[in-house]
């Protein structure tokens, strides 16, 4: 018995998913590269937004690497100057996954998600990068943002920065450090 063809499957009118290119013969749907089964005969996935921009991490040094995997990780912001603890974040498209897909081995790629919704011009100000790639907005750094602007400069206050005042701290931090 020959696979059915995806205009079989799907029907002429009805647009067919990425990469999809047959079903086999024992209910499996066949992409480039590997065969789905699904668990239970008629099973639909669940549907998936993918992440609009995703937050990439050098994990390896570039030491004795080839040039075109430096050349690569130089052009998303990830050069051997950088530390290793460096986040840059990317926009999720087919081009620059293409970039990541070629040094895969070397960083770490962590989607992000907003789970408060999309911020605006003024919630930048309490928007924190977490490590699990989410993006939240905690209003008391936004009012210490604020804050901040509007308190007088350091450079205002003469004896701020007076050199006994500093040593004077530093002795008391000597003397009792906790």
């Amino acid at each position: 018995m020959k696979p059915k063809t995806p205009e079989t499957v799907a029907g002429k009118n009805q647009k067919l998913s990425n990469n999809y290119m047959s079903v086999t013969e024992d209910g499996g749907q066949r992409f480039h590269g590997f065969t789905y089964y699904p668990r239970l005969p008629g099973q639909q996935d669940p549907p998936y937004e993918p992440s609009k921009v995703l937050m990439v991490q050098r994990i390896v040094s570039l030491k004795h690497k080839p040039y075109w995997e430096k050349d690569v990780l130089e052009g998303l912001g990830l050069s051997m100057k950088t530390k290793l603890s460096k986040i840059v974040v990317v926009a999720n498209t087919p081009s620059v996954c293409a970039q990541l897909w070629r040094v895969k081995h070397l960083i770490r790629v962590t989607p992000i998600t907003f789970p408060q919704g999309l911020p605006d011009e003024a919630d930048t100000a309490g928007a924190r990068l977490q490590d699990n790639g989410e993006l939240v907005f905690i209003p008391q750094l936004k009012s210490d943002a604020v804050v901040a602007a509007t308190q007088s400069k350091p450079e205002e206050r003469r004896n701020y920065l007076d050199t006994d005042t500093v040593k004077k701290l530093l002795r008391l931090n000597w003397i009792k450090p906790y």
